[in-house]
């Protein structure tokens, strides 16, 4: 029972990546932060139902997230990485907590949207726009401590720690993208690609937690084989 739940714990990652890109891509393209008020008022009231179900997909991604979290944390902090495991697990909540306040001002401007003053509603979406690219520090923080506790500890493969510190990169950069308009706008190409690389890092992650789950429960086993 307690395997079978660990592994259930472990692979709440491959859930939360799933749920989170299907989260992004139900409403299909955003509006840019930048567009006129007009722009941005047709795409929430015509995207309402999209947005909305988009929102309630996501806000179960963060619980597999956080539960993932709990369990990849706890697996450097039994390797004797507990200062990386606080920051991974830390990291998680504030990425967890600052997307849940932007998904907040998403979900009360699509249902004021279509009384609201288009003027306020472009500037609440600005602000919420700008908010969920805070997540790309978080998550910047918490795959630099992975990279950390990667590297100290033969928990994961070594591949595994590189990727972390590029997918670290991605994410500053991400964060760094504050153009007008272009690719590195945060709703422009850098913003999509720091978006889908969380999923896709998290899913490795937890396929690679999995793995050495299984590693680690092939030597008991064995013997009842024999």
């Amino acid at each position: 029972m307690k395997g079978s739940m660990e592994r259930w714990a472990a692979g709440s990652g491959l859930v939360f990546a799933v749920l989170l890109l299907c989260s992004g891509f139900l409403p299909g393209s955003p509006a840019k932060w930048y567009a006129p008020a007009g722009d941005i008022q047709l795409y929430l009231v015509g995207k309402h139902s999209e947005i909305v179900a988009g929102l309630v997909l996501s806000g179960l991604a963060y619980i597999f997230l956080l539960w993932f979290l709990a369990t990849f944390a706890g697996t450097f902090r039994d390797a004797g990485q507990g200062r990386a495991a606080t920051v991974i697990y830390g990291a998680g909540v504030a990425t967890v907590a600052i997307a849940a306040v932007g998904d907040g001002i998403l979900l009360g401007l699509s249902k004021i949207t279509y009384t609201a003053d288009m003027n306020t509603v472009a500037a609440l979406y600005g602000v919420g726009t700008w908010l969920f690219a805070r997540i790309f520090w978080t998550m910047a923080a918490l795959a630099i401590a992975t990279w950390v506790a990667s590297r100290r500890t033969n928990v994961l493969p070594s591949w595994y720690s590189l990727l972390s510190l590029f997918a670290a990169c991605v994410w500053i950069v991400s964060g760094c993208s504050m153009s007008d308009r272009g690719f590195f706008s945060i709703t422009g190409g850098m913003g999509l690609a720091g978006f889908v690389s969380i999923g896709v890092w998290v899913g490795i992650s937890s396929l690679m937690l999995l793995m050495q789950q299984q590693k680690a429960e092939a030597p008991s086993a064995a013997p009842a084989m024999g």
